[in-house]
């Protein structure tokens, strides 16, 4: 490992010994992209159209389920941190692979780019990082998120899954980093993803900034996207002019899929998996944080229902998902039954309910 003082000649500004770019709890971390988008946004007035009207959609991809037997349900759209289709984040993309060719010290690099104010996810042997799940148990590659250093502590402030599977951020030394990045198991993912917030002021002058670092609150849209859920309709095709629409299951459509789900667990044909319940959990709970800013901003009426009854809906979909929890902790699958019900009355509530925010917001 590169010494104290080595380090120090990396950087452009000497009074930059340390740097922690900001993040905070994100209100969605069931996938760790919207952890990683939504902890550099959410503190921003700016971002919050964009955020209110893409965390509405949600889906289960076919080919999860014909290749993996996976029930993978996730927002749409899915994991961003990897691709440039979101404003305000500007991506560049290195792999492990050609920094090793090049001679490039990951040390050098991950604190170049956190000087130049670019957020770093590369992918690490969780046995080598302090406080995750593996530590010093089992080797797991998985991402991890680079948010900060502190030179004078040989620290990364980063962001993973704890011991507790709690997203959080954590500390990590260099040494540790660097054996978790080195570890031979890690080699089989290289991808090295760095991004930087932008300023919507940053593009103002720039002959492109009419459709860059910039959303304004569309209501039509949300409208639209909405009737989608509502109508079970294929999102992606809305992007088909610049990728192939994906095949999959969205909206509403995804509750007959989480009662087979239950029902393959049930009968042990189908391992446990907690995180479709968590994702349906955040999912309500961004419908009530969206009702909140609709009313904020005079789109919604103060005195309207829909806050109270969205409100209950995310206390059913919690206990859902600590139903799932207990059950895997209990290794008791028959306690899963009320989820089947469960999910059928919540699917006809949120029905009723989205009905009556459009009708509101019309």
């Amino acid at each position: 490992m590169l010494s104290t003082v080595e380090l120090d000649s990396v950087l452009a500004d000497q009074n930059k010994r340390k740097v922690q770019l900001p993040f905070e709890m994100p209100q969605v971390y069931g996938f760790l992209g919207h952890a990683y988008v939504l902890g550099i946004l959410q503190p921003f007035e700016y971002a919050q159209p964009w955020i209110h009207t893409s965390y509405i959609q949600l889906f289960i991809a076919k080919h999860y389920l014909n290749d993996f037997q996976e029930y993978r349900l996730d927002f749409y759209p899915d994991l961003m941190i990897a691709y440039g289709n979101m404003p305000w984040l500007i991506y560049r993309h290195c792999d492990k692979v050609l920094l090793s060719q090049l001679g490039v010290d990951i040390h050098r690099y991950l604190i170049t780019q956190l000087e130049r104010e670019f957020y770093v996810v590369t992918y690490v042997d969780e046995y080598y990082i302090h406080n995750s799940i593996c530590y010093q148990q089992n080797h797991f590659v998985h991402d991890i998120f680079i948010y900060g250093y502190d030179l004078d502590r040989q620290i990364y402030h980063v962001a993973i899954f704890d011991k507790n599977r709690q997203f959080s951020t954590q500390e990590v030394t260099f040494e540790q980093f660097e054996q978790a990045y080195l570890s031979e198991g890690s080699s089989s993912q290289t991808l090295i993803s760095s991004c930087k917030r932008l300023e919507p002021c940053d593009y103002e002058t720039s002959k492109y900034g009419a459709g860059l670092a910039r959303f304004d609150f569309d209501l039509k849209l949300m409208i639209d996207v909405l009737n989608d859920y509502l109508e079970g309709r294929n999102s992606t095709k809305r992007l088909r002019m610049t990728q192939q629409p994906m095949e999959g299951y969205f909206g509403v459509e995804i509750y007959p899929l989480l009662q087979d789900f239950i029902t393959r667990v049930m009968e042990g044909v189908q391992n446990f998996d907690v995180r479709p319940f968590h994702i349906l959990w955040e999912h309500k709970k961004m419908m009530v944080a969206r009702v909140q800013y609709l009313q904020k901003h005079g789109y919604l009426k103060e005195e309207t229902t829909l806050l109270e009854q969205f409100e209950r809906l995310e206390k059913q979909s919690y206990t859902q998902r600590n139903l799932m929890l207990k059950s895997f902790m209990s290794e008791n699958r028959k306690i899963l039954q009320p989820l089947l019900k469960s999910l059928e009355d919540m699917m006809a509530a949120e029905k009723a309910l989205i009905k009556q925010l459009i009708l509101e917001l019309q």
